[in-house]
């Protein structure tokens, strides 16, 4: 059996000497600081810049109204007219409606109460092609510590670079803590420096997370228009209902609209992309100025060749480097051009390879080793621009000087 003693007065005062001197190590004064309650300078940062900018940020609804349902339309005419007879008590007897609700986040970008957010929170709400909102569509946005939603008027989108801006329907309406945040220059960022987000997701409205700038320039293909967008990746904890928010340095400024997550299971892990703030600022002016906005192009879906086995290239006796068309727009300038898609597929391990499509190797005069290759040449150009391809149909070289235009597209 275990007996406690006291231990001796002199050993105690050893021990009391002892934590006396602790504190008088190095560190050990912020250490007793924590204790006391104060912040790391990192950690007052991070309060101070959400405490600014926080109540900047809305959560944005969309919610789109359904055509009514009949339930009993699809029922036998002997169940249907059993149903009617009953009246409004039928528990089928009642036309429905399906509502859609989307939500994300957005900020204010200036005193004049202007709003951006994703091209793709609100594209949903609008009927193809147009900033019109669909008639049975609403688009609110509230801000934090408010209990009042918001109409807000759609002003331009952006879709190539999935950017939209809202407006108030006055400036009175923006209060006044929620202060445009400043543009920051996204150009200039550096890996491992410190960002902070903040958004709505999962309708967790006001939600900050912090992390570091992972790479910049990362180029992916925006999951709404294929247009390739050199992203700031962030490891800063974003997901579902933060597209739209602000990604901040720490000085306050916006260096990213966060818009993507790399999710193989439905939520983050670790990979996020934000559009750099430089993009913004550069479609900034456009969007003000209103409209549906979206690069001119050629119209096609490729795939490349370096992705193809090389068994299934000898049989096709394709090229080893190069892309092959597999999808033509109707009504686009490829289409008009006479460019063909591949027409059928091979098999091989287990997979079809799309074939018999015209196969392009150059763009104005360029070589194209694969699709980045050509986007980043058809990109930099605008509508009533011309593009020089040079391509293969048939194993046959061919030419083609084709204008760019806009595609038409649902929204």
């Amino acid at each position: 059996m275990d007996v406690y003693r006291p231990a001796p007065r002199r050993t105690r005062r050893a021990c009391m000497l002892a934590l006396t001197l602790a504190l008088l190590l190095p560190g050990a004064h912020a250490l007793a600081a924590d204790t006391a309650g104060a912040l790391l300078t990192d950690e007052q940062n991070t309060i101070d810049i959400v405490q600014r900018y926080g109540p900047s940020v809305v959560a944005i609804t969309v919610t789109v109204e359904g055509q009514r349902i009949d339930p009993l339309a699809s029922l036998p005419p002997e169940l249907r007219r059993f149903f009617e007879r009953m009246g409004p008590d039928s528990p089928l007897g009642t036309p429905r409606t399906y509502t859609e609700r989307a939500a994300g986040s957005g900020f204010v970008v200036d005193a004049a109460g202007h709003l951006v957010t994703n091209f793709h929170v609100v594209a949903d709400a609008l009927t193809g092609g147009t900033i019109q909102l669909k008639p049975t569509a609403t688009i609110m946005v509230r801000f934090p510590g408010t209990a009042r939603d918001l109409p807000v008027t759609l002003v331009g989108v952006d879709r190539s670079y999935d950017l939209a801006l809202l407006r108030l329907r006055t400036s009175a309406e923006r209060p006044a803590r929620a202060i445009p945040i400043p543009l920051g220059d996204s150009g200039h960022l550096r890996v491992g420096q410190k960002v902070i987000a903040i958004g709505n997701p999962f309708a967790l409205q006001s939600t900050v997370t912090q992390g570091i700038v992972s790479a910049v320039n990362r180029r992916q293909a925006s999951a709404v228009s294929g247009v390739p967008i050199d992203y700031v990746q962030t490891d800063a904890a974003i997901n579902p209902g933060n597209s739209g928010g602000p990604l901040l340095d720490s000085r306050g400024q916006l260096i990213g609209i966060n818009d993507a997550i790399l999710a193989p299971n439905g939520t983050f892990v670790g990979v996020g992309f934000a559009i750099p703030s430089d993009l913004l600022q550069s479609r900034l002016a456009d969007l003000r100025a209103g409209g549906y906005l979206q690069k001119a192009q050629l119209g096609i879906q490729v795939i490349d060749l370096g992705l193809y086995p090389a068994d299934v290239r000898r049989f096709l006796k394709l090229p080893a480097k190069g892309v092959m068309i597999v999808g033509v727009a109707d009504s686009s300038p490829a289409r008009k051009a006479g460019l063909h898609a591949a027409r059928y597929v091979v098999t091989s391990g287990g997979a079809d390879w799309p074939a018999g499509g015209d196969v392009i190797f150059a763009v104005d005069g360029k070589p194209v080793n694969e699709s980045d290759d050509l986007r980043d040449v058809v990109y930099g150009k605008n509508k009533g621009d011309p593009v020089r391809l040079r391509y293969l149909r048939s194993g046959r070289e061919a030419r083609v000087t084709i204008v760019l235009d806009i595609v038409p597209s649902g929204g």
